[in-house]
This record gives structure tokens, C-alpha cells and sequence, in this order.
């Protein structure tokens, strides 16, 4: 089966922010379209997302965010490349990467990459007569990844109501990712009305978590505790914690804001490790900024054997900062992006290299997200063991875990027990 058609064209993400679609047209008439994520808090080292930056007339209504640029790279650079070709994505990945061999996708935007990408596993999935998620595990049963769940909202996703990013849980205990999720939206409503019946006004963030504003992250760790508690599932459901320590680390000190508090590295790392050893704390995501090296191993000598230390910003789905990692002992798991890498079978190959070194691999989202489902299938494809897309509300976050709701149901399948 062969690609008749390529389009790209503009749409928006669940920020009202645009993002790149691409509608790909087979030659049995079928038509495939991929669209794609956009971070808020982003590393500096994410493969790059090209945005128009203002000056046009069209560009100016979106704030110079708008995403032409890397729409006509698509349609005039891409596609023709394309037609006609037949359906590898491995293959076709390679003619992304001789259009723009730029490390990060400079050139023509990573958002430009990863569509194109997208829409072609797409495709060939729908070519062998399978979903995304058995194109890339034709047969046994699929993994149903442990969902990591927003209940609580802070950092750059909740105008900073935290220091911190998100309080998360991880419903651990469950039998079912049908179970686990309805573990997971009682936590979170009982923490809305609790919020509400001690008068505090609440935002939901960009990822559907709860913008509660808390003194410090122990309170808000309690505050979420209690209502675990509340609904009997202590001992069933951990806490999980996303620091996002780049974003409040400058001159080689970490401060934060809401607390008042000031640290150096050496200090920061026995304050994070107070946090692990005084609170049912599953895993830690980016305790430590991007670049420094040396805390993120000095942690994990010291941290609770059983802690997941996980790397988003440190590794941003790159095979060379993750090989780094691996080397200097820094982390125990990495979050895997899609649009960080900027193409589906190097993103893959980060996974596969990540599993092979005994790290644990949680598939995310972004907080600018789609309607589309496609990253669900990925994480079951690629056996990843955790998934993580945000909190219960909204219907960009739906979409992921209805789609985890539909293969459990109607596939065969286990559910998976990373803690």
C-alpha cells in the first residue's frame, strides 16, 4: 500500500494553542491524521518546536505561536518526498532525518517531524489490519501500563500554587487499570470537595490536576494522604511527585518561591531525600535540574532502594543524555516524549535502550495536549509499564485513558505491576 497524499495544516491544542495536524491519504482510499502535543514546562534539551514567532498577519493573533512555518515545511518539503513511497516507518523516518539531519530538528521543527511520524505508524498499522498498539506487539498479551495520575497541580501547569510541579498517585494495589482509574477519579473528586469545603477556591491546571495553593509540598503530600485514607485505600494507592526542579534553579541554587526557602545542591538533595523517607513516595520525577549531573547521582546512592527516580527533563528522550544516566548511575527510570525526540522509531529506539539497562520507562503526555489517542497504544505497543497523560478532566486526558479502558476490554491483556 502506498502514501497518495501528505497534508499538513494548523489545529489547536488543548491550551488553545496551535499545533501541527497531518492527514495522510492511502492509495485504498483510507485517511489517517496524527496531531501533535506541546510542553509548558520544557527542557532545554527537547528537540525543537518550531513556531512562527510573530510578524505575519495571520501569525499575530496567536502571538507569534502559530505553527505555519512548520505546516508549509510539511507540504512543500515533505510530502512530495512521500507520495508514491510505500509503508515503512522506519524507512520513512530515514527521509525525515536526510531532510533535516539537524540534531533537534531545527531545520523544519520537531513538531513537523513527529507528525508526519505519527501519521505514518498510524497508517501502517491500519495496512497490516491492526491497532497501533498490536502493530508494535502483534501477538501475546498486551501490557496495560500503571497509570501515574495528577491530583494535585502547581509549578509552570498552575500559575505556581505549588513550588512544585504536580502531586500524583499510583493506584499500585489495583488488580485492573479499570479499577485503578476509578481509584483514581474518587482521589481526585474527594480532593476537589475538600478543597471546596474549607473554602479554598481551586483552578484546574493544564493537565486537569487541581490548582489548591499549599504552603509547602509536605502539606500538600498530607493533604492528598488524607483523603486516600478517607476512602480506604491506604496501603493501595502511593504518592508520586513531579519536582520540576529546573524550573526554579538559577545560579546554582534552587528556590522556592511559595516556602521562602533557599538551597544549595548538597542541601537539596537531603531535602528531597527527607520528602522520600517520610511520605509513601512510589517515585520522584526531576528532583534535581537538567544539567546537575552531580546531585541526581548523589541521590540516588542515597535514596530508598524501592524509589523510582525518574528523568524527564534530565533526559528529554535522548539516546546520548540517557546513555549519560545509565553511565553516571543518575536515575532509575525515564519519562519517554514523544516531541521531545521528535520521530516515533527514534523514540522507540530510547525505550528499548532504556529497558535493556534495567531502567523503568513511563510514556507521557504533554500539558498541551490533543483529542488524539494514539500515545496509549504506543505505551501497551511498546510494553512501557507506566503511563502518565495528566489527571481525570478534560477531554484531551479522557481520550488516553478511554482508549486504556477499550483494549483492556475487547484484547487480550495483563495489567502491569511496576511497584
Amino acid at each position: 500500500m502506498n502514501i497518495k497524499k501528505v497534508l499538513a495544516y494548523q489545529v489547536l491544542d488543548s491550551r488553545g494553542r496551535p499545533t501541527v495536524a497531518v492527514t495522510l491519504t492511502l492509495s485504498d482510499g483510507s485517511m489517517h491524521t496524527a496531531r501533535v502535543p506541546s510542553g509548558a514546562s520544557t527542557g532545554a534539551h527537547e528537540a525543537h518546536e518550531l513556531r512562527d514567532g510573530g510578524g505575519g498577519k495571520a501569525e499575530n493573533f496567536y502571538g507569534g505561536k502559530s505553527v505555519f512555518s512548520a505546516v508549509a515545511n510539511v507540504n512543500e518539503i515533505i510530502a512530495p518526498k512521500l507520495i508514491g513511497h510505500s509503508l515503512n516507518p522506519a524507512a520513512i523516518d530515514g527521509i525525515l532525518v536526510e531532510v533535516d539531519p539537524t540534531p533537534g530538528h531545527q531545520r523544519i521543527g520537531a513538531n513537523a517531524t513527529l507528525a508526519t511520524s505519527l501519521v505514518v505508524a498510524k497508517a501502517s498499522a491500519h495496512a497490516s489490519g491492526k491497532s497501533l498498539a498490536r502493530f508494535y506487539q502483534p501477538t501475546g498479551p498486551l501490557l496495560i501500563p500503571m497509570p501515574m495520575v495528577n491530583i494535585l497541580s502547581g509549578g509552570a501547569h498552575a500559575n505556581r500554587s505549588l513550588d512544585i510541579q504536580d502531586v500524583l498517585v499510583i493506584p499500585h494495589a489495583a488488580q485492573s487499570f479499570a479499577e485503578a482509574l476509578s481509584w483514581i477519579v474518587a482521589i481526585r473528586e474527594r480532593a476537589a470537595s475538600d478543597g471546596k469545603s474549607h473554602g479554598v477556591t481551586h483552578l484546574v491546571a493544564d493537565e486537569g490536576g487541581l490548582g489548591l495553593s499549599f504552603a509547602s509540598t509536605d502539606d500538600a503530600c498530607e493533604f492528598v494522604l488524607a483523603q486516600i485514607e478517607l476512602l480506604g485505600l491506604s496501603g493501595k494507592v502511593s504518592l508520586a511527585l513531579d519536582i520540576a526542579s529546573t524550573q526554579f534553579f538559577a545560579a546554582n541554587k534552587y528556590s522556592l518561591t511559595t516556602s521562602g526557602k533557599t538551597f544549595s545542591s548538597e542541601e537539596f538533595v537531603n531535602e528531597m531525600l527527607n520528602l522520600v523517607n517520610t511520605y509513601p513516595i512510589s517515585s520522584i520525577e526531576d528532583p534535581f535540574a537538567e544539567d546537575d549531573w552531580a546531585a541526581w547521582s548523589a541521590f540516588t546512592a542515597q535514596a530508598p532502594d524501592k524509589l523510582q527516580i525518574l528523568g524527564d527533563d534530565l533526559f528529554t528522550t535522548n539516546l546520548h543524555r540517557l546513555e549519560r544516566g545509565i553511565a553516571e548511575k543518575s536515575a532509575t527510570a525515564i519519562l519517554i516524549k514523544a516531541n521531545q525526540n521528535g520521530l516515533v522509531t527514534s523514540t522507540h529506539r530510547v525505550l528499548d535502550h532504556a529497558q535493556a539497562n534495567n531502567f523503568a520507562t513511563v510514556v507521557s503526555a504533554r500539558s498541551g495536549e490533543t483529542e488524539d489517542s494514539w500515545l496509549a497504544d504506543l505505551a501497551i505497543g511498546w510494553r512501557a509499564g507506566q503511563i502518565k497523560v495528566g489527571s481525570t478532566h478534560g477531554s484531551e486526558r479522557t481520550a488516553k485513558w478511554n482508549r486504556l479502558l477499550e483494549i483492556e476490554a475487547l484484547d487480550e491483556t495483563e495489567f502491569s505491576k511496576p511497584f
